[in-house]
């Protein structure tokens, strides 16, 4: 199932953009074809407004789940595979030193159980995604829009402090 949550945070940019477009040339069918295309098998034909919007907050959960798998590439190099990237002495203040066998040990033990929990959020924002356009929930669309802002928010913070 993480492989296709993978694959269908990946696509949510692209699909979404393309809802948008469906939206803008009045073609809901062919936007709720796309989306049981893509794995959201319930998913209806909607209002204009309703396409557009869905594909809107779907664009930006494809952005989130972008982010999070960059997270996991990060955290897969600089955990695990700490060793093998940095190659400077190891600092006193380095988790797990002040011996690189302990800076390895200590990077890879912390990254382990991060890259567990994004390959979760990827799985959950997917599926956030999908009840998303099957609508079949009320409560789905108040988290999302939640979600996409709380994203949103949070990748400008990112971006700040860079």
């Amino acid at each position: 199932m993480t492989d296709r949550s993978l694959a269908y945070g990946a696509l949510l940019v692209p699909v979404g953009v393309q809802t948008m477009a469906d939206a803008m040339l009045g073609e809901q069918g062919t936007a709720a074809r796309r989306w049981r295309r893509h794995g959201a098998r319930e998913a209806q034909s909607m209002s204009t407004a309703r396409t557009f919007g869905y594909g809107l907050l779907s664009a930006v959960l494809g952005l989130t789940c972008w982010f999070v798998m960059l997270l996991i590439v990060l955290a897969v190099v600089r955990g695990p595979f700490w060793g093998f990237v940095e190659h400077g002495p190891v600092q006193p203040g380095t988790w797990g030193g002040p011996t690189r066998a302990g800076a390895w040990v200590a990077h890879g033990l912390i990254a382990v159980p991060c890259i567990v929990v994004f390959l979760f959020a990827l799985r959950g924002v997917a599926a956030l995604q999908r009840l998303l356009v099957q609508g079949t929930r009320s409560w789905v669309l108040p988290a999302t829009i939640v979600l996409a802002a709380g994203s949103l928010a949070f990748f400008w913070s990112w971006l700040q402090q860079l």
